[in-house]
């Protein structure tokens, strides 16, 4: 069986340090982020005997109630390099985490009815593209270069390992049902892939499957009944099913016009489902997209013959699970999970709250969150983290977009227009022509103008009124290119762009000022090599001039001042993008290796402030920051108390860390350590003397724990010898299972709840 991974967003690497007597993350700074955005990104799905569904997300795996849709239990911590392998029937599951610096791979075996682990052992190599369970016996195989390795997986202890030649290699493989033969791809020395048969006990090379010579397979599947495989060709729309006992091809086929992205057979082994997927995208064009081709399809395996064919309102299908009792299936799309009922073929649940978009953006005022695939709009208001729109793109395609600054309204590329949508209604307000190559849209600070490359120059499109247009040029500078990224100004003062020349590949800023409704070239000048991401920003300096930051690919922030004829470099500073001012314009706020860091530009110094893993962007008001979580979900942060909640440079005694400033607001924070087992911390803030208790319930809501400190004056309780303590026992004494849990701070008038985790 071959390895299916997610996209996961990003690395997450460790924080490095300021240049700062003390070094603070954003745990000691009593920082945490006030809400998440989104559900973790699922990556696989399984379907469980009872009917629940075994859900793989980044950091672990989840179990869903099919008839409520809801989490019920969580297991298995997973690292960032790893990959997750069902046994046939979803009892067991396997766990490969691999360590990049020790150049491990730790192999966690889970019982999956029982939530327990039972097996642990590690090799030197990195097991993550081929491996499979035994059907019968705990044999648990992996490929590694040319080898295939087998364990006993009840045991960890290593069986043995096959031999392929050296210019071989192994990219899918399956147990036949007796465990007795191994199914393997093999490619050959002319790049081409037949299947390979071995036998387990001599771990010898017994023969080839006839006529199957492919360029690469992407999985092979086998029959419940252990009669038939079924293999499916990468990119290409052909599936192929075999007689295991002959090796013969029974029938070739090829399934819709997209590519074939999954393959299962039915429970009964009397039909195979083939999902299939709209094909490459296009990387430009106007013309309307016609490619979408997302459906299962149902084939007869006697007769090889088309019976059947279903699919949702959804887009990019990549992945077909079907339950034991035949009756639903699971429909995993790039933006949505569909449980299906295959009798009435209509949709059952849907589940969407998650984000797997190419573009997310924040608006100016820290207000909205969108999130956009080719095929999905994803909007979320940031003060209740609920999504609020779902829009499809039908049968086009969602290209760039911007975000108004008031966030109320969205522009988005969709051929043949540009589309501005109230984010109220969820409807379009204004269309404007989608002239061929824009690559970027960017509405301007007041709201009124979107701008948007053409062919060698832009448009400014006019919210207000819809029939104005802009046809904007450098002048004398370099053209604008399909690489430009368009900035404005507060009050839309000036207009900045980016470029560069394709013949020696220099990279440019552009100007342009406006007078009245009018943008006018002001001037352009040469910068290091740029960020295809490295989107301007614009600030006021401390003499009423306007600076502008440039973030290049050096991990390097050049900051300008604009003068009237000529820029003027003020300063370089060791950052890269995304780069924001604060509203005051004293401090930047930009990444350096993954991580937040925070400087006072013009002292040229970084500042003590909490590092953020995984920083995305900042609001242009710098009341909302928002960063990428492990999970695939978007962490929101309190932009304001990133610098109000500076520390006192001094020697650090003991645990104690001392804030200055008194608490400016009445907050619950996230327990530490979390997830945890089986003992946790619950910190929170006071800003007045307060009856304090906190309830702890499960997920059904009934009551589990009643913490009741008492009366406690006004202050930061964030620490750990000051937070309330939890050892994870009920009201009677009895330690509580692992699951997910609420906790609820009643304090005076103030009230609020947060999840917490306990994995054991």
């Amino acid at each position: 069986m071959k390895i299916h991974s997610r996209f996961i967003r990003r690395s997450f690497q460790t924080a490095t340090a300021l240049m700062s007597l003390v070094y603070f993350s954003s745990l000691a700074f009593g920082v945490e982020p006030v809400g998440t955005i989104g559900q973790p990104l699922p990556e696989q799905h399984a379907f469980l005997p009872d009917g629940d569904i075994l859900r793989v997300v980044p950091t672990h795996v989840q179990v869903i109630d099919s008839q409520t849709g809801a989490v019920i239990d969580e297991f298995g911590e997973r690292t960032y390099h790893n990959d997750v392998v069902f046994s046939p029937t979803a009892t067991h599951l396997a766990i490969l985490n691999y360590s990049v610096d020790a150049k491990v791979t730790t192999i966690h075996i889970w019982d999956v009815n029982a939530r327990e682990q039972v097996s642990e052992w590690w090799v030197t190599a990195r097991l993550d593209e081929v491996a499979a369970f035994g059907a019968k016996t705990p044999l648990f195989a992996a490929a590694f270069e040319d080898k295939i390795y087998l364990w006993n997986w009840r045991t960890g202890k290593f069986v043995g390992k096959m031999m392929t030649e050296a210019h071989l290699r192994t990219d899918a493989m399956i147990f036949s049902s007796d465990d007795h033969h191994l199914i393997t791809t093999s490619r050959d020395i002319t790049s081409r892939e037949t299947l390979a048969l071995w036998n387990v006990e001599t771990r010898r090379l017994e023969a080839y499957f006839d006529g199957h010579k492919v360029d690469e397979v992407e999985d092979i599947v086998m029959s419940p009944d252990g009669t038939r495989i079924a293999t499916f060709e990468r990119d290409w729309n052909g599936v192929f099913v075999w007689d295991i006992e002959t090796r013969q091809l029974l029938w070739r086929k090829r399934s819709g016009t997209g590519r074939i992205s999954d393959v299962v057979f039915s429970p009964d082994s009397q039909r195979l489902y083939v999902a299939t997927r709209t094909g490459t995208l296009r990387s430009s064009g106007a013309e309307p997209w016609t490619g979408w081709d997302d459906q299962v399809r149902v084939w007869d395996i006697e007769s090889g013959q088309q019976i059947n064919a279903f699919g949702s309102e959804f887009r990019f299908l990549d992945k077909i699970t079907v339950s034991p009792d035949d009756k639903t299936a699971l429909l995993h799309y790039w933006d949505a999970v569909v449980l299906w009922d295959l009798k009435a073929k209509r949709s059952i649940r849907v589940w969407t709250d998650f984000i797997y978009g190419w573009n997310d953006a924040l608006s100016a005022n820290g207000k909205t969150f969108v999130s956009a695939s080719h095929s999905f709009i994803k909007t979320w208001n940031i003060s209740s983290r609920q999504m609020q729109h779902l829009i499809p793109a039908g049968n086009s395609l969602f290209r760039e977009l911007a975000i108004s600054p008031d966030g109320q309204k969205l522009a988005i590329g969709r051929d043949p227009w540009i589309e501005v949508y109230n984010l109220q209604t969820g409807k379009v307000e204004v269309q404007f022509p989608y002239y061929y190559g824009y690559s970027d849209i960017a509405f301007s600070s007041s709201g009124r103008w979107v701008a948007a490359r053409g062919s060698g120059f832009f448009h400014l499109f006019d919210v207000e009124n819809p029939e104005t247009i802009q046809r904007i040029s450098s002048r004398d500078g370099p053209d604008v290119d399909i690489s430009s990224l368009f900035t404005f100004s507060e009050n839309d003062e000036y207009l900045a762009a980016t470029t560069r020349t394709d013949n020696n590949q220099q990279y440019w800023i552009l100007l342009w000022k406006r007078k009245g409704d009018t943008f006018t070239f002001q001037y352009s000048w040469q910068v290091p090599e740029l960020y295809s991401h490295s989107r301007l920003a614009f600030a006021a300096g401390a003499d009423g001039s306007v600076v502008l930051a440039v973030p290049n690919r050096s991990q390097n922030t050049q900051i300008w001042r604009l003068r009237s004829d000529s820029p003027q470099l003020v300063t370089t500073l060791p950052v890269g993008p995304p780069a924001r001012f604060s509203i005051d314009g004293h401090y930047l706020f930009a990444d350096r290796d993954d991580t937040l860091q925070t400087w006072d530009w013009q002292a040229e110094a970084p500042i003590a402030c909490p590092s953020i893993p995984d920083y995305l962007d900042m609001s242009r008001d710098g009341s909302i920051l928002v960063s990428y979580a492990e999970t695939g979900q978007i962490q929101v942060w309190d932009g304001n108390a990133l610098l109000s909640s500076q520390p006192t440079a001094v020697e650090p005694c003991g645990k104690q860390l001392v804030i200055f400033g008194d608490v400016k607001r009445n907050q619950l924070l996230q327990n530490f350590p979390n997830p945890f087992n089986p003992e946790t911390w619950i910190p929170f803030r006071l800003t007045e003397e307060s009856d304090v208790t906190i309830q702890i319930y499960n997920p059904t809501g009934q009551l589990v724990r009643r913490l009741s400190p008492g009366t406690l004056p006004a202050g930061d309780y964030s620490s750990q010898s000051q937070a309330l303590y939890w050892d994870g026992r009920n009201q009677t004494g009895e330690p509580v299972s692992s699951g997910i849990y609420l906790y609820t701070i009643n304090a005076g008038d103030f009230s609020a709840t947060r999840k917490m985790l306990i994995r054991k």
